[in-house]
């Protein structure tokens, strides 16, 4: 019998169960978890309105994948995401001690953290983003620096030679980095080359680092690699990732935890 701890594994296997064999019947699918039919019936029809199988005649097929497009989520709409981000970032918030020196790289979820971080005591906080300066000021009382750098038109965060070497310059206990994605090796990866410059730097100076993704792209290097996550401490996703990245973590020497509201939080293991 496989195992069924929760309808997001068994929908996960059931992915990797039909791509397998091609087609299999609901009556299989029904012993193979030891569930009722109603439920496997209700795990297809989630399944095929992601798109990773077509049900046919009390059978699903497996339906080949496009690249960005093995999600096992659905598209958000923008309070679902930015709840989801808000949840990523309380729980990220969670591993911050006072007295601790951290490096904020940019991004929505990185920007979120700041508030759950209001209870700390004697931070020192190094940023990367100008636009997170004010509500730093407003949610914490602690040592505020800007790592500096060029500001491209339009953008917040700061790049460039002199903030990759702002951040090496200092002690950084802990960083807080966003990913955009993450490909089929473990690499996270970030839109904006500079940025990941600064991200790559951040991650080498730190002590430990803390990566926070919502539904990044699944794809082969679309941006550029800043961390692998057999090098970072914890990542934070929801839970919309595909049986490869699930298996990956493990390889990579990260434990899953999973947490409330459908986060994952995939943490170096201690063993």
């Amino acid at each position: 019998m496989l195992a069924n701890k929760g309808s997001l594994k068994r929908r996960l296997q059931i992915v990797e169960l039909v791509r397998k064999r091609g087609e299999v019947s609901v009556e299989e699918l029904s012993q193979a978890f030891d569930v009722s039919s109603v439920t496997i019936r209700t795990d297809l029809t989630y399944l095929e309105q992601q798109r990773y199988l077509v049900r046919s005649f009390g059978k699903a097929r497996y339906l080949a994948q496009k690249p960005g497009e093995n999600v096992l989520v659905p598209m958000a709409d923008g309070a679902t995401r930015k709840a989801s981000e808000t949840t990523i970032a309380r729980f990220a918030a969670e591993a911050v001690d006072d007295h601790e020196s951290l490096m904020l790289g940019t991004g929505e979820i990185v920007h979120k953290i700041l508030p759950f971080l209001s209870d700390r005591s004697n931070l020192a906080l190094l940023m990367q983003d100008i636009g997170m300066a004010q509500p730093a000021q407003r949610f914490l009382h602690c040592e505020l620096v800007l790592t500096g750098g060029q500001l491209e038109q339009g953008a917040t965060a700061m790049t460039g030679p002199d903030a990759e070497a702002s951040v090496t310059r200092r002690s950084v206990d802990l960083c807080f980095l966003e990913a955009s994605g993450l490909d089929r090796d473990g690499n996270l990866l970030c839109t904006d080359p500079a940025v990941a410059r600064v991200f790559e730097a951040a991650r080498r100076a730190a002590t430990r680092t803390i990566v926070v993704a919502y539904q990044p792209q699944l794809n082969e290097r679309d941006g550029e690699v800043f961390a692998n996550v057999a090098e970072i401490d914890a990542l934070l996703i929801d839970d919309g990732i595909d049986p490869p990245t699930m298996e990956l973590m493990p390889r990579k020497g990260l434990q899953l935890y999973r947490r409330e509201s459908g986060i994952l939080e995939f943490r170096k293991s201690t063993n």
